[in-house]
């Protein structure tokens, strides 16, 4: 057996390790991390964790890997050449080409980003002792690495680029939204940094962020043509022992 032939097994294991890790992460961060209005007055404010697109990042990386296991559970107890299976596939398909890989090299690299400029624009240091460094990798750091092995592992048939980058554009639209709802209710811009721009250069940011993303989603779709083609059945043969 090939290398590729163990590329199956390496995904199921990204599964299991993801879903473990993002979903303790999730849970950890809403139960346990409480950070006083003192010190970040936003933080308590309209919306609670769910204004932060890290935070929502985490629980759709959470909800995708675990639902990927899921349908892995399936593959292996029942027959995977099933019109139920076929949908079930098709749906973790475009949960992880549309949301789930675009929205997590967003997160983490935008957050990094920002962090080496001034780390003052996402999170200063007084933070630290509320948000525990371990917790600010698996949020900011590892969905970047576990989409990134899922990309690698396994292969996945894109969307049409109308459909795809649709749902995902939609989803930035809508949270953008959001964050104007939030801002309206309590005054308070969810990050730093927008406070620290006039109007016309907050629009120029939200633009640039859409435009962004953009590229991310396109990034992936050419990383995934690139790895794996258009053919799924050339993955299949390259499984073959």
């Amino acid at each position: 057996m090939g290398l590729s032939g163990y590329l199956p097994v390496a995904n199921v294991a990204v599964h299991l390790v993801a879903s473990v890790t993002m979903v303790y992460s999730v849970y950890y961060n809403y139960a346990h991390v409480n950070i006083p209005a003192h010190v970040n007055p936003i933080d308590e404010a309209y919306g609670g964790k769910f204004k932060y697109l890290t935070f929502l990042d985490g629980c759709f990386s959470a909800l995708f890997f675990t639902y990927a296991l899921v349908v892995d559970i399936c593959s292996m107890v029942s027959s995977s050449e099933t019109p139920t299976f076929d949908k079930l596939s098709q749906v973790k398909s475009y949960f992880f080409t549309s949301i789930a890989f675009p929205l997590s090299m967003f997160v983490s690299t935008t957050f990094w980003s920002l962090w080496f400029l001034d780390r003052n624009l996402v999170m200063p240091k007084n933070f630290d002792i509320y948000f525990p460094s371990w917790l600010n990798h698996t949020m900011h750091t590892f969905v970047f690495v576990f989409a990134c092995l899922e990309m690698i592992t396994a292969y996945r048939p894109y969307p049409s680029r109308v459909h795809g980058l649709g749902i995902h554009l939609g989803f930035q639209l809508i949270y953008l939204v959001w964050i104007h709802i939030v801002y309206s209710q309590c005054s308070m811009w969810v990050y730093p940094i927008l406070s620290q721009l006039n109007m016309l250069l907050r629009w120029l940011f939200f633009l640039g962020t859409f435009v962004y993303t953009t590229a991310l989603y396109l990034i992936g779709e050419y990383v995934n043509l690139k790895l794996w083609g258009f053919q799924p059945q050339k993955v299949q043969n390259e499984y073959t022992p």
